[in-house]
């Protein structure tokens, strides 16, 4: 791929301005079909906001085919990291890069496997003459790192747009030859978080305080030497915050330039690119100052850790859709959003679908009614459950949490995911919890009508995308809330004999019924409205019923080491509730949003499949990735991670 030719910057900028605007006739019928659909469009949440941009930027609302994805990873050395701004050694970024291509065992690695992508890795300035002998590597060297910014420019102006180039060309060429329309980037290169923090207060014209963050977990002394570089950087080169490629030459890194121009040259072949952490953003920040029209063609995923992410993205008007605490560039928070608009897609196609081809996919949702029989509890069953909670495995956490400290990555970088693997192998007392098996439970009152057959047709697309079996377990109007608390305490005690994590949502084919209820027991913010004793005497006779059996559920699943994923505003309330007055099920429950994510989802059950999707991604990071050991990269020398990397 390296056999490009010389392009001129005049010539570089008349290419990108033949990036198309979005399709909004594309985007119109997405509407247009959404809105022949029973569910409700705000219901649909972030779902739709998705499925619009893919249109826009493909120039196709039916989705015929399947999206390909690839997660990209481009990857440089830094002069800058001569002045100690990182945790890890300057040859770190070699390592890493026979990581993904030999050993196979980074976070990229796991990712691009749990999303179904291709992973390409790219070369645009590793100092190291072996970078030639890795397998798989694409040659776009430029040169062996950039210089040191924060003695002079990091680069001449020609290598900036020779990197934007190989970056627009690589995303053609992958487009072209491997048909790729979903564009996941990430890069590798020791200290281009001082990069991308310098770029970000030259084109904000913030000052570097608000955009310098402590990249791969540094310590307070090492992090004053950070922040000291990034204001020299700026002091010493002045770049023109009007000129973006003066910014990315004189403060750059090759690899950003280079997904800045991947991001371009995705635009230009109809392709979506979905934006990671601070790194990507940073390169988006300069690719969308030489075509705002860009902006048409990205996607924001997560929250970074980096506080210099925040600031563009709100620079850009996007929102974040989840806050995982994040702090690795390997297409990690991108993986799990193009993981959401594949099933996304797929029940797009499904409402689509003729009444019989709907009415099967409600069929796989089994359904269970109360019994027509009346249950009196006494204090012993309650005390049953309520002192006798398990408790985690504290042993096997602290084996796990081990392991996932000595996973090829910054300490603590995945956030919350580390923490998902950690409950679960507390919950499971595996150190490594794997094959996991899912359950997702709907608990509503019975109506006349059927299931909405729309509704189904999500749940359908999104259940069978975690594996997970289906249960709606109904109420009627007549029995009592001890009856309802013992269904609810059945189906949570059938369901975790065979499963190990239980998704749990209320269902109704009228989400109001179920917005009403929330907003009875809490705010939107999820703070709790009501007293914990008296709660359930304040809500209406069928919501006391609903809440009944939710409880019951919960008691039963947690008492049987169940993960429960809170899959609704509501049933996360009525957790809340359940876990004042019983603390010890707390460490068995996962809300979902809030707190992780932010997609306003209101289709029973999806929220808490995506929840089950986070978990498996999960398990897939604490099997699948290797240590440092094992990956011969080399282990942080300042930070937590110094000593306990080994």
């Amino acid at each position: 791929m390296t056999n490009l030719p010389v392009i001129k910057e005049e010539d570089f900028k008349a290419l990108i301005t033949q990036i198309p605007p979005k399709d909004t006739d594309s985007i119109d019928e997405v509407e247009r079909i959404l809105a022949t659909s029973t569910i409700k469009r705000d219901d649909l949440g972030a779902l739709r906001f998705l499925l619009k941009k893919y249109a826009g930027a493909t120039g196709s609302a039916s989705f015929e085919d399947t999206p390909v994805k690839a997660v990209t990873i481009c990857c440089a050395d830094h002069g800058v990291a001569k002045e100690n701004v990182s945790a890890y050694p300057p040859e770190t970024t070699l390592h890493m890069v026979a990581n993904y291509l030999i050993s196979h065992g980074a976070a990229a690695n796991v990712f691009a496997d749990f999303t179904g992508a291709h992973l390409c890795v790219a070369d645009l300035g590793i100092n190291s003459e072996k970078a030639k002998e890795l397998p798989g590597l694409i040659d776009f060297h430029i040169a062996s790192g950039t210089n040191n910014s924060s003695q002079g420019p990091a680069m001449t102006r020609e290598q900036a747009i020779k990197s934007l180039y190989y970056g627009y060309s690589l995303a053609k060429q992958l487009h072209q030859q491997q048909g790729i329309t979903i564009f996941l980037p990430g890069e590798m290169g020791i200290s281009n978080t001082t990069s991308s923090a310098a770029i970000t207060a030259a084109l904000l014209e913030e000052s570097p305080a608000n955009t310098t963050g402590r990249g791969t977990n540094i310590s307070d002394e090492r992090f004053k030497t950070k922040l000291a570089t990034v204001e020299k950087i700026l002091a010493v080169n002045q770049p023109d915050a009007n000129d973006p490629i003066d910014v990315l030459a004189k403060v750059g890194g090759f690899e950003l330039g280079a997904i800045a121009g991947l991001m371009l040259g995705a635009a230009a072949s109809h392709s979506l690119t979905i934006l990671d952490g601070f790194n990507s953003s940073a390169a988006a920040l300069i690719a969308l100052r030489l075509a705002p029209v860009l902006n048409d063609y990205l996607v924001p995923s997560h929250k970074a850790g980096e506080h210099g992410q925040h600031l563009i993205l709100k620079e850009l008007d996007f929102t974040p859709m989840m806050d995982l605490n994040i702090k690795l560039g390997e297409a990690i928070g991108s993986s799990l959003v193009a993981d959401i608009l594949d099933a996304s897609i797929r029940a797009y196609k499904n409402i689509q679908k003729n009444t019989a081809a709907k009415e099967l996919m409600a069929d796989t949702i089994e359904k269970d009614v109360i019994p027509n029989i009346a249950i009196t509890l006494t204090d012993k069953t309650f005390d049953y459950y309520t002192r006798s909670m398990p408790d985690l495995d504290k042993e096997a956490m602290e084996r796990c949490q081990m392991r996932l400290d000595n996973l090829s990555k910054p300490i603590y970088s995945l956030g919350v995911i580390e923490q998902i693997a950690a409950q679960l192998s507390g919950i499971t007392s595996n150190e490594l919890p794997n094959d996991i098996s899912k359950t997702m439970l709907f608990i509503g009152m019975k109506k006349e009508a059927a299931l909405d057959k729309d509704q189904a047709a999500f749940i359908h697309s999104f259940t069978t995308q975690t594996g997970a079996e289906a249960i709606a377990a109904y109420l009627t109007g007549e029995r009592t809330q001890m009856d309802a608390f013992e269904f609810g305490r059945l189906q949570g005690e059938n369901i975790s004999l065979g499963s190990q994590i239980m998704g749990l949502s209320l269902i109704d084919n009228d989400t109001a019924l179920i917005d009403a209820m929330a907003n009875m027991l809490c705010d939107t913010q999820g703070n709790l409205k009501l007293q914990p004793g008296t709660f359930m005497t304040q809500l209406p006779g069928e919501m006391q019923l609903i809440a009944s059996a939710v409880l019951g559920a919960i008691i039963a699943a947690t008492h049987n080491r169940t993960m429960i994923i809170l899959g609704d505003r509501a049933v996360t309330a009525l957790a809340s509730y359940a876990a004042q007055l019983v603390p010890e099920i707390q460490p068995f429950l996962l809300p979902i949003e809030p707190p992780l994510y932010h997609m306003a989802v209101k289709i029973p059950g999806i929220t808490a499949c995506i929840g089950m999707r986070l978990a498996d991604a999960a398990i897939h990071m604490v099997n699948d990735m290797k240590t440092f050991s094992e990956a011969q990269v080399a282990t942080a020398n300042d930070g937590p991670g110094a000593g306990r990397q080994i």
